[in-house]
């Protein structure tokens, strides 16, 4: 069985519309959580680099969650020759009013350097640390907002309530949720 059969057999069980249900109530850290915690057994027995394993299947269930909630994004782009997982709400907002863009990574890796360099190359495109979200399979000290999967300190669980959080902020947001 592949991550994404995984995936989407856990949303099948948890249901689609509790999903919604906890995003709308800022509730989505259960969401995630549950879904993570049915998930990641049998992820753990996946032969391969545990970190990219990882790190894909986060990928993946943000693009859920993020489709889900019906929160603009922008995925597997590139802006200024700069690779982004994700872009909220994309790269043309990243391009007039950077301070409103959130770029997300997913670093297939556990090496730090290779993670710094990573995060160098963001910061070109985004000079606000605040603004630039990695998720990483352990968390390490870098300059950017960093979300761990590691099951002691699971804080990818609250990325979404911090998106709906950022985007409340600005005045004019793109980041509403709609689907209700």
């Amino acid at each position: 069985m592949e991550s994404k059969d995984l995936l989407y057999k856990a949303i099948s069980g948890y249901r689609e519309q509790q999903i919604l249900s906890d995003i709308v109530q800022g509730e989505s850290p259960n969401a995630i959580c549950t879904i993570y915690d049915n998930c990641i057994p049998e992820i753990d027995e996946f032969t391969g680099n545990r970190s990219e394993i990882r790190a894909s299947f986060a990928e993946g269930l943000m693009h859920y969650m993020l489709s889900t909630a019906l929160i603009p994004s922008q995925r597997k782009t590139s802006f200024k020759s700069v690779e982004i997982d994700i872009a909220v709400p994309d790269t043309k907002t990243l391009a007039s009013s950077p301070q409103d863009v959130v770029l997300i990574s997913f670093p297939k890796t556990s090496e730090s350097k290779e993670i710094e360099e990573h995060v160098n190359q963001i910061k070109i495109i985004q000079e606000n640390p605040d603004n630039i979200w990695v998720v990483l399979d352990r968390h390490i000290p870098i300059d950017a907002r960093v979300y761990s999967l590691d099951r002691d300190n699971f804080t990818f669980a609250n990325i979404i309530n911090d998106l709906i959080s950022f985007s409340s902020n600005k005045k004019q947001s793109k980041l509403k949720i709609f689907k209700i």
